[in-house]
Parts: C-alpha cells; structure tokens; sequence
C-alpha cells in the first residue's frame, strides 16, 4: 500500500512542480531576455547600468506586494462568508492604495534622478554608465503604475476562478517586453532608455489583458468606489508586512552587492555582477519551485495530520532537488564561456569576472534548493518566527559578513564565493536547531520535520488504502469495520464508518472513473479517541457530494438516500477542491 501512495503522492508533487516551473519560466522570461538583449546589443557599459537599477526594480514592487498580500486574506474570508460587497471594497481599496503609490514614485523617478542614482551607486567616476541608469530609470518608471495593477489584478483572477485570463497576460508579458526589446534595437536604435520603454510598455499591455476580466458577464469583482473603508488599510498593510522583510532585506543584499561590485572593479565589476545576477534569476526558479509544490502540498497533509505522507512528500522534494540542482550546476559550470558571452562581447576584464564569478557561485544552486525547500516547508507549519529569521539570515544575515571577510583576501572572487558559503551556513543552522530541538545530534529526515509528539496518529490507529478500480471497494466496507472495532469503537459506528467509505468510494468510481484515464481514491481513516475521522481524495472530475444532492432533485427524499444517510450519521461532512483534487473530511 505505501508503494502506492509514494506513486500518488509522487505523481501529485510532479504535476504541481511542472505547473509553478512553467508559470514562474514565463513570469521570468521576459526579465531575463533583459539582460541578455542588452548585453548582447547595447555592450558593456549598458548591462552594467541595466545592474544599478536592480535595487530599483526590487523596491518599487514591495508596497504592491504588501498590498496584495493583505487584500488576497481579506478577500478570501469576506468570500467564506458569502460577503461579495466587502470583498469588493477590499480589491477596491488595494487597487487605489497600489497605483496611487505607483504614481508618486514615478513622479519621485523623474523629479530625483539625481538623487536616486546615487542611492544605487552610480557615482560619477562611472562616465557613461551614470546618464545610462538615469535613462532606463525613467523609462521603467512610466510602466510602474501597470507594475502595480498587475500585481494587484493577477490574484485576483485566482479567486474570481480565471487562472486561464492570468496565464494569457503572463505570456503576452513576456512576448510583448521580448518584441520591444528587439524592435528597440534593431529598428529603433533607442539605447536603455528604449529597453525600458519596452518593459513599461508589456506591462500596460499585460494590465489591459487582465483588466478585460472585469467586463465579463460571470465576473464577481469590480471597482466599488462607495464599498472602500480606508480603515482596512490599516489591516491590509500589517497582514502584508512579513513581505517587507523578505522583499525589503533582498533589496539590500542587492544594493550591497552592487555597491560592493563598483568598489572593487568599477564598470567592469558591476557588469559582471549583472550579468550572474540576471542569469541567477533563471536558475532560482528551480528551488522556488521546489519549494512552493512543498509547500502547497505539504500544507494539505498537515492539515489531515498526516506525518507519514508529509515524511515521504519531503523526501521525494529532496531526492528532486538534488538531482535536478547537481545536473544544472554541472551544466552551468561546463557552459559558463557561453553563457557569459550572450551578455558581455565587448570588454575582456568584465568577461572573465563574468566566467569566473558564474563557476564559483554555482555551487550556491543544490544548497539553496534544499534550504528553500525546509524553509517553505516551515512556512506551512506555521512556525513564522523561525521563517521570519531564516529569511533575514539568508538574505543578508550570512552574506554579507561573508562577502566582506574574505573581500580583502579574494577580491572581486569574494562576491561570488560568499554565495555557496552562505547557503552552506543556512544550511548548518537548520542542522544546529534541529539538534537543539531533538536534545542529540541527529540526520533524521523525521527530526528535521519539527512537529509536535502528539500530531500524527499511531500506526495502529490509522487505516490507508488506496482504490484504483470498482473491485477494490467491494471490501472496504468489512476492512474499515473491522479497523474501527480493532481501535475499540463501537460496533453501531463502526459499521457506519464502513457503510460510508463503501458508499462515497462507490461514488467516486461509478461518476468519476469513467473517462477512459487511470484513476485513484486514497482512503485515509484514523480513530481520535472516541472519534473516526475519514478522508477521501481523489483525482477525478470535480464532485461536490455536498451541492450534488442539492442540486439533482433535492425534493425527492429517496434520491441520493447513500449521501442523505451519511450526512445525517456524521458529525462533520466537509468537501474541498485543491490541486484538482477532490477532498472529502467526515467526522463521525
């Protein structure tokens, strides 16, 4: 039976890992083909300008991002609630905070940009590179407000139920900022300034793809100016603020590095920087992904206080992680003179730091992926303090120290070595807390799980069975009676137990096994004390037993008379959709 569930859960973690690899490829593309068009056509001192503004770019997207995620909490319990007014004062109100902040710092942009330009560290003694940064500050800056309905519009459309409307304007995003990169340097000759107009451009393109959502005759949102109450501002903001110390504290390890590059090499330094920071945005996708498919599965199976499947979910991740991140690592390394080449062909000293810099921070990729994974995973445990550290730890608690001890000794090498090391340092804290947690030294997966003693059930006192044809429920009626009376339940309940697995698996199979494609439903049953708690899920079409007997002949007492009886013997009958999977909870 486990060798079927490790299949389940498995074939669950690949398909959701697909899903985030594609969808966080095309939000990346675009951001990437950047660097790279400009490397390739505007030289030089153009990437190393493109470099400088990163901070930038980083920081105009924190307030937006603390909004949405406040109004995507707020909306979700108005939503629970069935209260579509209020939730569409909160989106209402989100919206004019995002872009009303857009606004003023596109107006600071072109009011500043003197000033701004030597925040990021464009001195003077850079010649050219400094009326670079200032022309693709500005340029970018006319597409902030889009920036912020974006982010703003995007998930939204996750609960209005129209991921097809956010996928299209990700890929039109993407295509639209590659086009105009390339028109601007082919035809247009229009320099940074021009890739910036390029950028702002797709993302007014991408607003106007989703804001088309909102004309639609099934759309639950819309702009309602007389629902706003600006004291939920107040609320939205402190619901997001976790995302300033994540957001904010990646910021200033940017800032550091690119002050630290200019320091060190000049002009030649920071383009070199630029160039592994831009193609170090491609390669974060992978962890990134690892992690989110952890922690959004791992979410649901500790939700049902399942440690057994959670210990197999982390170690599938893992076993992922490793073989994915040493095959990436080994390729970038064997490939690094080509890949420096698509950004830097016109100046040899930026060029070798560029191939230097990229084959010795890409050790940084397996040690990352296994640190975000145990770090997303701690983020569905609930445990925010320790992520909260870990992540300040991460992003400039570790590397900084790092880069500036071994600067006086490695140079500009110190910038890329304090990579791998500093992950490396992530990593033996985890090690160090578990075993202060645990009381011994341990390498357990289990240990590194940090749950409490209490939350999963005995073995004894769990029964999971996994059905994958209409033969295999014929016994699941005795199997889980049987189970139940073992655990010292009553025979009255124990037979009820049985009567509604038999029943809903029943179900399952007869409407939903029927297409022609391969199916399953995982049982899961565990005894509480007095309480048997039962869980189906499957991988089926969509089938709410809870609205299906409403809606099919609700007034004929005699139909559906199986759900009927299982909702009145029950003491909780809950359904829910996740990960195309249906999940059914009953209590009894």
């Amino acid at each position: 039976m486990d060798s079927k569930q490790d299949k389940l859960i498995s074939r669950l973690f690949k398909d959701t890992l697909v899903i985030f690899l594609l969808s966080m490829f095309v939000s990346t593309i675009g951001y990437i083909i950047d660097g790279v068009i400009t490397g390739e056509f505007l030289g030089t001192e153009a990437i190393a300008a493109f470099g400088l503004t990163m901070p930038y770019q980083r920081f105009v997207t924190i307030f937006p991002s603390v909004i949405v995620l406040g109004m995507q909490v707020m909306c979700s319990k108005f939503l629970g609630r069935g209260e579509l007014r209020e939730a569409n004062g909160i989106f209402s109100l989100a919206l004019a905070a995002a872009l009303s902040t857009a606004i003023f710092l596109t107006a600071g942009t072109f009011l500043f940009p003197e000033q701004i330009t030597d925040i990021l560290g464009a001195e003077e003694s850079l010649k050219e590179i400094r009326p670079l940064t200032i022309d693709f500050l500005q340029a970018y800056a006319l597409g902030l407000p889009a920036i912020a309905a974006v982010t703003i519009f995007t998930p939204i459309m996750q609960l209005d139920n129209d991921r097809h409307q956010a996928v299209v304007s990700a890929v039109v995003l993407s295509f639209s900022d590659i086009a105009g990169d390339l028109i601007n340097v082919i035809v247009l000759d229009g320099g940074l300034w021009g890739m910036g107009i390029a950028t702002a451009v797709s993302y007014w393109i991408a607003a106007g793809v989703l804001l088309q959502h909102f004309f639609k005759a099934n759309s639950n949102f819309k702009s309602l100016p007389e629902a706003v109450s600006l004291k939920n501002l107040r609320e939205m903001i402190l619901i997001g603020l976790p995302v300033i110390l994540g957001r904010g504290t990646a910021v200033l390890r940017i800032a550091f590095f690119t002050r630290m590059a200019v320091a060190l090499a000049g002009g030649s330094g920071i383009a070199a920087y630029a160039a592994i920071g831009n193609f170090s945005g491609l390669l974060e996708i992978i962890p990134k992904a690892l992690g989110a498919s952890t922690q959004m599965i791992g979410g649901i199976f500790i939700g049902e206080q399942d440690k057994h499947s959670i210990l197999r979910l982390m170690k599938l991740s893992l076993k992922y992680s490793l073989a994915i991140s040493l095959i990436i690592m080994a390729g970038v390394f064997l490939t690094a003179s080509q890949i420096a080449d698509l950004y830097i062909f016109d100046n040899a000293e930026a060029y070798e730091m560029t191939l230097e810099g990229l084959q010795l921070a890409i050790p940084f990729l397996p040690l990352c992926a296994i640190g975000i994974i145990f770090q997303y995973y701690y983020q569905a445990c609930g445990r925010f303090k320790l992520v909260s550290n870990l992540t300040v730890a991460g992003n400039i608690g570790f590397i900084v120290p790092i880069a500036l001890l071994l600067t006086p000794h490695f140079e500009m090498d110190a910038l890329w070595l304090a990579f791998p090391l500093s992950y490396a340092a992530f990593l033996i804290v985890i090690f160090i807390m578990t075993c202060r947690h645990c009381g011994r030294i341990t390498f357990k997966l289990e240990d590194y799980l940090l749950l409490p003693e209490n939350f999963d059930v005995s073995k004894d006192n769990q029964l999971n069975i996994t059905v994958t044809n209409k033969a295999e429920v014929l016994g699941l009626s005795k199997s889980t009676q049987k189970f139940c009376e073992d655990c010292g339940i009553d025979k009255k309940r124990s037979m009820f137990a049985g009567l509604c697995i038999e029943e809903m698996a029943g179900n399952i199979v007869n409407h939903g096994f029927d297409d022609g494609k391969n199916h399953f439903v995982d049982v899961r049953v565990i005894v509480k004390g007095e309480q048997v708690i039962i869980r189906l899920r499957d991988d089926c079409r969509p089938f709410n037993p809870k609205k299906w007997k409403e809606i099919h002949n609700p007034e004929d007492p005699m139909a559906h008379v199986g759900i009927r009886l299982i909702k009145k013997i029950s003491t909780e009958f809950e359904y829910v959709n996740a990960l195309k999977l249906n999940n059914l909870i009953i209590k009894i």
